[in-house]
């Protein structure tokens, strides 16, 4: 019977971090020996079951799902079973060595494995949108979250929709038993393993929505298998999203911008250029978290709100619908022409109308007038409209600072009158010319993600 692995048996990693296991499973040795120390004994096997297990569960809750990208595969622990379960497979590893090895395996062997493609999990080299599925087992807990991060990102790109990993966690009978072991001082090894909070943070940080947590062995196992969801937005997908509804006729024309919350395009419907507002399924996500409203709805609604308040409409963009669904949510609003004011100030600041600062001031003034506080005002919020020579507004806040402050004590102090509802807006108005301030809260997010705001 084999053994236990140790430290002694070639395919156990002696040093920590992944740089280091990078290089390390790409080794014949290693390869050549790691299925007789992590599969074959008992034990091992009885855990590879339940690991299985929760990968079918979660199999069991996608819909569509024909192709899989098996990453990293290893010696194909997973590979052969999916085959066997009727998908079509790709194995995918940065260690041909491991590659090599799962192609010569008999319980591996099957037809509907296509092939093994060898590939760094930080830029993979698949298209976008190329798999139903990219599954990655055993894997991610190796990397720290940043690298994590941008796994994710990667595997949400080559998905079509679904993303299955799995992740160590902290509520375990055996992460209780290193805290106190720590505590005591009996170790310093470091010993990683995430909160709910802070892995869904990491998906949605990625543009992934954590769809389902399956537990491999509640309590007396730190492993989840975690469903989450792509949700691309681009005009294929839209294209069939919107069959059968009342926007099915909307033509994407081009992209206008990205960021945080969702991706706009400018399309024609019903012979109007409009602007569409489609939201990422992670923001979705965490709104739904924050107020019973869906997200769509509850940004056309504070939108509608703005636009029929007294003097209002002709500074705010009119929002015209909005569509909830499963897994998908959209807004249409008037497209605005004109150029965003930080870029107009910033490049040919001759353009800019000289009453604009006058009537962004009436902008709030009126706002407050109708009791809408917590305008989204700055800078990079506010379309330029040069035939009118004044601004107009594209966005706001999605849950009002008067309606959901952060600091608690914030809202008792506008609960009791201390603190105006309007003083935000306020402070925002005055310095709203501030370009240090909106570079250094944006554009660093929008550098780091590839996209631009305009």
């Amino acid at each position: 019977m084999s053994k236990q692995p140790s430290r002694d048996d070639p395919s156990k990693p002696k040093q920590h971090g992944y740089e280091y296991k990078k290089q390390f499973y790409q080794s014949s040795e290693v390869a050549a020996d790691y299925d007789e120390h992590r599969f074959r004994t008992p034990k091992r096997q009885r855990r590879n079951a339940r690991k299985w297990a929760a990968i079918q569960q979660a199999l069991a809750l996608t819909d569509g799902v024909k192709t899989i990208v098996d990453l990293p595969c290893g010696t194909g622990r997973f590979t052969g079973h999916l085959a066997r379960a009727g998908y079509t497979v790709v194995g995918s590893d940065i260690s041909i060595e491991m590659m090599q090895q799962a192609a010569k395996l008999p319980s591996v062997s099957h037809e509907n494995i296509k092939g093994y493609v060898r590939a760094d999990a930080e830029a993979l080299p698949f298209r976008t949108k190329s798999a139903d599925c990219v599954m990655s087992i055993r894997f991610l807990f190796h990397v720290d979250p940043d690298t994590r991060r941008c796994m994710l990102r990667e595997f949400g790109r080559v998905s079509r929709r679904w993303v299955i990993a799995d992740y160590r966690h902290k509520y375990s009978v055996r992460y209780g038993i290193w805290k106190l072991s720590r505590a005591l001082g009996l170790t310093r090894r470091p010993f990683e393993r995430v909160s709910v909070k802070s892995m869904t943070a990491e998906f949605e940080d990625a543009g992934l929505r954590v769809a389902r947590i399956i537990n491999v062995r509640r309590w007396l196992s730190d492993k989840w298998v975690v469903l989450a969801e792509a949700g691309h937005v681009d005009p294929d997908s839209l294209k069939v999203r919107l069959a059968g509804t009342d926007y099915s006729d909307l033509e994407v024309t081009e992209k206008l911008g990205e960021g945080k919350r969702s991706v706009v395009y400018r399309a024609r419907w019903q012979g109007r250029d409009v602007g569409l507002k489609v939201y990422k399924p992670a923001a979705i996500a965490r709104h739904a978290r924050k107020h019973k409203l869906p997200l769509a709805e509850f940004e056309h609604r504070r939108n509608r709100a703005f636009f029929d308040a007294r003097g209002m409409s002709k500074y705010v963009a009119e929002p015209l619908g909005f569509i909830v669904e499963p897994g998908f949510q959209m807004s249409l609003q008037e497209c605005l022409d004109g150029e965003v004011y930080y870029f107009a100030q910033r490049e040919h600041a001759d353009f800019i109308s000289p009453r604009f600062m006058d009537d962004l001031a009436e902008v709030v003034s009126l706002s407050h007038e109708a009791k809408l506080y917590d305008i989204d005002l700055h800078a990079m919020n506010v379309m330029v409209d040069r035939k009118a020579g004044g601004p107009k507004l594209f966005d706001f806040n999605q849950i009002p600072f008067t309606e959901r402050p952060q600091n608690p004590f914030i809202g008792l102090a506008l609960k009791l009158g201390l603190l105006g509802r309007e003083s935000r807006d306020l402070r925002k108005l005055a310095r709203f010319n501030n370009f240090e301030r909106v570079e250094r809260k944006l554009l660093k997010y929008y550098e780091q993600h590839g996209t631009s705001p305009a």
